[in-house]
């Protein structure tokens, strides 16, 4: 029986490195062309940033919902069908940067959420 237990638990903590690679992977490729990480910086655009650094996007969102899941379910909403009524943003963040554009054509749902769960880390 012990054996089975410590067999189960090494495969969920597998499968848990397994996702938050995944999403650190994705969060890489998908957002960092825009968002500014601790590990890599993005593009400047006319010498300035063109979308709210990550770490200050994930304070907002934490400061904002009282849940890691509504976090999580507000990120992938607000990614995918971005609009000014759901920005939790100040309205100075919003006419510094303007509305995200929509990620639908680059990113599926469920890749959307591996992000989410490993920026909410």
């Amino acid at each position: 029986m012990k054996k089975r237990w410590l067999f189960m638990a090494l495969l969920s903590t597998a499968t848990l490195l397994t996702a938050s690679d995944a999403g650190a992977k994705l969060s890489e490729e998908k957002c960092t062309s825009c968002h500014m990480t601790s590990s890599s910086s993005a593009k400047l655009k006319d010498g300035k940033m063109h979308a709210p650094p990550m770490w200050g996007v994930m304070k907002k969102v934490k400061n904002h919902f009282k849940t890691k899941e509504e976090g999580i379910a507000f990120i992938t909403d607000y990614t995918m069908y971005p609009a000014e009524e759901k920005m939790i943003f100040p309205e100075a963040t919003k006419e510094y940067f303007g509305l995200m554009p929509s990620m639908r054509e680059t990113v599926t749902n469920e890749e959307m959420k591996l992000i989410a769960e490993y920026l909410y880390r």
